[in-house]
C-alpha cells in the first residue's frame, strides 16, 4: 500500500518528504523506501502489542467504561449511581419483567415518557436489550471480553467466558440479583420461542 501510493503521488509530480528519515521520494531508492516502511509497520505492531498489554492489565485491575447508562464515572477504577439514570434502568427491568414488554415497545415507552439515553438521544431496541444483559447492574463488573485480533486491519473478536474478568461490586447494584435473573430468564426463553433455526 505504502508503494503504491508514492508511485501514484510521484507519477504526478508531487514529492513525499520523510520528516524523521531526512529522505524524500524522488531522490531515494524504492529499496530504501520499503525499508524504512517496514520498520514504521513493525513499530505499530509493537505499539499494539503493548496497547493490548495495559489494556489487559486495567481489565484485571476493574478499570470501568467511560460512559455507563446509570452510572457516574469518577476515575478510571470508580463508578457511582446516577439516581435518575438508575431510575430508568429499574424501569427497563421493570417493563420487561413484570409487564413482558419486548425491547422495542420498552424504547417506545421510553421515548413517550421522555426518558432519554446518557447523551440525550431516544432509545432503540438495541440500548434496552444492553442494558438488560449488562451484569454491572446486578453489582458484577465484567471485563475483557473483546480485543483486536489483528492491528492491521482492527478486527474485533469476542473472547471467551471464561477468559473474561469479573469483579464483584455489590455497592454498584441498581436491581437486585433476582431481578437480573429473572431477566436473563426471559431472555432465554423468548429466543427459543423466536428462534428461525438460522
Amino acid at each position: 500500500d505504502f508503494l503504491v501510493s508514492i508511485r501514484e503521488l510521484k507519477a504526478i509530480g508531487i514529492n513525499v518528504i520523510f520528516l524523521n528519515a531526512n529522505m524524500d521520494s524522488m531522490g531515494d531508492s524504492e529499496f530504501i523506501l520499503t525499508l524504512f516502511s517496514a520498520m514504521a509497520q513493525e513499530e505499530s505492531a509493537n505499539l499494539s502489542k503493548r496497547t493490548k498489554f495495559g489494556k489487559r492489565l486495567n481489565a484485571e485491575k476493574g478499570r470501568v467504561p467511560l460512559n455507563l447508562f446509570g452510572y457516574d464515572r469518577i476515575d478510571n477504577f470508580t463508578l457511582a449511581i446516577n439516581r435518575s439514570e438508575a431510575g430508568i434502568v429499574r424501569k427497563i427491568f421493570s417493563l420487561y419483567n413484570e409487564q413482558g414488554l419486548g425491547c422495542r415497545t420498552i424504547s417506545l415507552t421510553l421515548n413517550r415518557d421522555g426518558d432519554r439515553t446518557k447523551f440525550g438521544n431516544e432509545w432503540n431496541a438495541r440500548g434496552v436489550r444492553r442494558v438488560l444483559v449488562n451484569p454491572i447492574y446486578k453489582g458484577t463488573l465484567v471485563n475483557h471480553k473483546y480485543e483486536i485480533e489483528d492491528f492491521l486491519t482492527g478486527k474485533q473478536v469476542s473472547i471467551p467466558p471464561e477468559e473474561h474478568f469479573l469483579h464483584e461490586r455489590p455497592e454498584w447494584a441498581i436491581v437486585s440479583g433476582d431481578v437480573f435473573q429473572k431477566a436473563q430468564e426471559i431472555m432465554a426463553s423468548r429466543r427459543i420461542q423466536y428462534d428461525s433455526g438460522e
